[in-house]
């Protein structure tokens, strides 16, 4: 692990100490309503609006944490996963395909993380929320991770340019999803 880790971050699983909400994660839940009445506004179906409102109401938490501490908790991203992965299984029940498209991004994901390009709480969150984009149609996965990684290679040559090594991938994985979100909702796929 890089050395930028804090000792709490470095540490094995077990030894970490248990994943504590801070008041700034609160704003996930006015995060999680706003997303939900555009999604349902904007005429999405329930397995959309249920998956990126969770999406959203972890956001905040998952963003300061892997900021912090460069990691993202199974607490947060684990749920998210199965959440994503309800919704595309009930999409798949009613014949759309979407969702095969989610999964391929999930297996893009794995494979950057096998290749040494990410963390494992990179592909759970990547892969949650490109589960929970396919609800929105097949291109939605597409674009939210092309977004993440533009923003993210954005901010990492930033962070180069100031002389830091490491950055945290987690927010602009949330960030670029959401900006594949808004896209849909301005222009509906």
């Amino acid at each position: 692990m890089p050395s930028t880790l804090t000792a709490a971050a470095a540490a094995p699983p077990q030894l970490r100490p248990p994943l504590r909400l801070r008041p700034f994660d609160a704003l996930g839940l006015p995060l999680a309503a706003a997303t939900a009445w555009a999604l349902a506004a904007g005429g999405a179906d329930a397995a959309a609006v249920v998956a990126l409102a969770a999406a959203a109401l972890v956001a905040p938490a998952l963003t300061r944490t892997d900021l912090a501490q460069r990691r993202l908790p199974n607490a947060l991203t684990l749920p998210l996963l199965a959440v994503a992965a309800t919704a595309c299984a009930a999409r798949l029940a009613a014949g759309d395909l979407a969702p095969l498209v989610g999964l391929a991004c999930c297996t893009l994901l794995l494979g950057m993380a096998v290749a040494g390009g990410m963390g494992m709480g990179d592909v759970k969150l990547g892969g949650g929320l490109a589960l929970a984009t396919a609800a929105l149609g097949w291109a939605a996965p597409l674009a939210g991770l092309g977004a993440s990684v533009v923003v993210g290679g954005i901010a990492g040559a930033l962070a180069l340019a100031t002389g830091r090594r490491t950055v945290a991938f987690g927010p602009w994985l949330l960030v670029g999803h959401a900006l594949a979100v808004v896209a849909v909702l301005l222009d509906p796929l």
